[in-house]
Order: structure tokens, then sequence, then C-alpha cells
């Protein structure tokens, strides 16, 4: 029963973040980055850090959806709960700007893991290099961030980034993350458990965008699409 509870634990980090990529588009290997298999067109990648006993965990694939949905999708705290293991809740605490949010998303661990919270930015920009949508994501300290929550334990982010590239109505997507959260789960079981969550998150992610009411994403249509060069 506790094993299970670590699991899940472990797997928490890594559903809370989609999807992130390298920063360009060499291969992952020229990075670091070893190759752990693919299964249904997502490939999933894992890295050694020198300062960090955590694995970094990366993941890509084809989305059979615009960018605009993916980004909306991301920013839908209303449902997160039908793609996301285990979320509680999630709100944005602060718009600092269009394409800067700070967010808060707590998830509800079994017993006898503490639950789990974060505060953490999404910075949105476009690069014209790679043509694609970047979206890093990390740990932040807000004045506007709530005092943890008694009992639970605030996890950090260390690094993440998602690049979008449009590929036609589809989209590219390449993930990267390290995160770390924090508390007592051994770190053999959260690198056990990531192996899964490329593939896990980005399935998840192709079927709720396929849902109807999921939308473009506003910010998106207005400050990020005009910079791209769509076919």
């Amino acid at each position: 029963m506790r094993i299970r509870s670590l699991l899940g634990a472990a797997a928490l980090v890594s559903q809370l973040f989609a999807f992130p990529l390298l920063a360009d588009t060499k291969e992952w290997t020229d990075k670091g980055w070893e190759f752990v298999g693919e299964k249904e067109g997502i490939k999933t990648y894992l890295k050694n850090y020198a300062n960090s006993p955590v694995k970094g965990v990366g993941g890509e694939a084809e989305i059979d959806a615009p960018i605009g949905k993916i980004l909306w999708v991301l920013m839908d705290h209303e449902h997160k709960n039908q793609w996301i293991d285990k979320f509680k809740e999630a709100r944005t605490i602060d718009e600092v700007s269009p394409l800067t949010h700070i967010q808060y998303a707590s998830f509800d661990m079994p017993f006898p893991v503490s639950d789990r919270e974060f505060v953490y930015s999404f910075d949105f920009s476009v690069d014209p290099k790679l043509n694609a949508v970047v979206v890093d994501v990390k740990s932040v300290d807000s004045p506007k961030a709530p005092a943890v929550t008694p009992g639970n334990v605030r996890g950090e982010i260390i690094d993440g980034r998602y690049i979008l590239k449009p590929h036609g109505d589809k989209t590219y997507v390449q993930a990267e993350y390290l995160a770390d959260a924090k508390g007592s789960l051994p770190v053999w079981v959260v690198n056990m458990v990531q192996k899964s969550w490329p593939h896990k998150t980005l399935d998840n992610l192709r079927r709720q965008v396929k849902k109807d009411f999921v939308k473009s994403w506003n910010y998106y249509d207005s400050d990020l699409k005009p910079k791209l060069k769509l076919d």
C-alpha cells in the first residue's frame, strides 16, 4: 500500500506539466538525453543532471490539433481533472501580462503521502528560428501566492519547457522538465515512475484536445499566432 502511495505521488509531478522541449532541433542524444522507447508515436527520453539526483524527463509526439487548442487545454483549470492524475485544484493567481501567468496547483495524494502543491510561471513566446511557440515553466516566488496549506508539501519545478511547432492542422510537441516533489519521496521511486510520464501525459493530451468544449486560447490568437509562419 505504501509503495503504491509513493508511486502515485511521484507520478503527480510528472503529470503536472503536460509537455516542455529542447531549445533547438538537434537530436535529443546530442543534448545528453537517453532514448527509452516509443509507443503509439510517442517517444520517451531521460537525462541525468550533475546537480540533481532526479532524472529529467522528455517526450515528443505529433498531436492532431492546432497549437491554440493545446494551449487552451494547458490553461484550462476547470477540466484538468479529466486528464491530470490526482488533480485537486488549480487557479491563476497573477496575470503579470498576457503572456506571463503565475499559477497555483494542488494534488490529492493517497495516504500516507502528503498532498503536493506548486506555484509556477508560464512564460509564452515565439521562437522565430524554430517557428514555434515556446512555453517556459518554473517555480517562482510570488507575493500573491497562498501560504503552504498545513500538512501539504510545496514542490519545485526546477526547469521546464514546451515547444509547439505547427504542422498543418496538427502540432509537433516536444517536452522536457526537471522537477522535485520535495518531502520524503525516495528518489528511486520518482525516477522509476517518471519513465511512463511522457507517454501517459501526451496520450491524455491527445484525447483532451478532441473534446467539444475545447477552443483556441485567446492570447495565442492575438499575441502568438501572428508571429508564426503557418502552412
